[in-house]
């Protein structure tokens, strides 16, 4: 095994080695200039990220190629504003084109469930897509062009709070531009009239064309933070709890999963199928306790608004997850642009 795993190192590394000399993309002399040497690097490294990410995509037993690739990507998002460089642009944007290249497909059965950025996430069945704290750092990660076509194939877009990591008004443009409905806790951008604000203090039931949606009244300290839990018409249950944090709230959410409600078929149906939770949430064995998912899926790594020592890293997230929580339930860390097909 150990033969195996250096021969795919060297492999990768021979196939690098080989691209930069076939395409001549980088410098081969750097010294007086730390600032390009950084951002070859970088490039080098996202290409290989990327690739390695593709051909390991999201299982709840990952590789260990696939959780090197992550490390990997901490180490380059783990420095002072990455956002700005050529590099992390040119590699978020065939990311992104990715995703919407995938959405355009059609979708016979089950969920896909994609990453966009941090706590971003797009929920697909065969009939309605819902999108979910989408962020594009006010287009500085994802062009407004590319939000458009995202945003096109979205029926519906749940805001969880009024933080600029979840709540972008770049992004609600675009959604408001193509008459795509938002909903928003009442304090994010209480002028904007095209927004569905929200108002609450206990459970509230809404109807969305076909889907049925219970907002629970959540919070991050004294912030408001609408929990989203999403009945699709094919009968999956997706929940997404924004940056729920709040230990007062876990009198309320004790077993929230007999108070979630459905009707299937003329029955009570209350199973979760999917438990989007913040990777830095308090608690995170009560609240899956609690949630009760046939499947969790971490969110909010790597916001690079975030200071160093707040970004979390994939790496924290897989230590967490492995020798702290150690669920029974399986889970997925995913990157940007990627995306994992449930129940099919």
């Amino acid at each position: 095994m150990k033969t195996l795993r250096l021969s795919s190192l060297v492999a990768a590394f021979v196939l690098v080695c080989s691209a930069i000399q076939a395409q001549n993309k980088w410098n081969l002399e750097y010294w007086q200039n730390p600032d390009l040497y950084t951002e070859t690097q970088n490039a080098v490294f996202l290409d290989l990220i990327g690739s390695t990410l593709d051909k390991f995509p999201p299982t709840a037993v990952p590789s260990l190629e696939r959780k090197l690739a992550l490390y990997n990507l901490d180490a380059v998002l783990h420095t002072p504003r990455p956002d700005t460089t050529a590099a992390l642009k040119d590699y978020m944007k065939k990311r992104t084109d990715a995703v919407i290249a995938d959405l355009e497909k059609p979708l016979s059965k089950g969920l896909k469930i994609y990453k966009i950025y941090n706590d971003g996430f797009i929920v697909k069945s065969k009939s309605t897509t819902v999108a979910f704290d989408i962020c594009s750092r006010n287009g500085s990660l994802i062009s407004n062009e590319q939000m458009e076509k995202l945003a096109s194939h979205c029926d519906v877009l749940f805001l969880s709070h009024n933080h600029p990591d979840h709540s972008d008004r770049a992004v609600v443009t675009v959604f408001n531009k193509l008459g795509i409905p938002v909903y928003a806790p009442e304090n994010f951008w209480p002028a904007n009239q095209e927004i569905n604000h929200i108002r609450y203090t206990e459970i509230k039931d809404l109807n969305i064309g076909k889907l049925e949606v219970k907002v629970l009244p959540g919070h991050q300290d004294d912030l408001i933070n609408n929990i989203h839990v999403v009945r699709f018409p094919e009968g999956f249950t997706v929940a997404q709890l924004g940056d729920q944090y709040s230990k007062d709230d876990l009198t309320w959410l004790k077993d929230i999963n007999k108070k979630l409600q459905f009707k299937k078929n003329g029955k009570k149906y209350r199973k979760l199928d999917v438990l989007i939770i913040d990777c830095w949430i308090h608690d995170m064995n009560e609240h899956i306790e609690d949630f009760d998912p046939n499947i969790i899926v971490t969110g909010h790594e790597n916001e690079l608004g975030h200071t160093i020592d707040h970004r979390e890293a994939f790496w924290l997230t897989y230590y967490k997850m492995e020798d702290v929580v150690k669920p029974n339930i399986p889970y997925l860390v995913m990157s940007w642009g990627e995306w994992y097909s449930y129940g099919k």
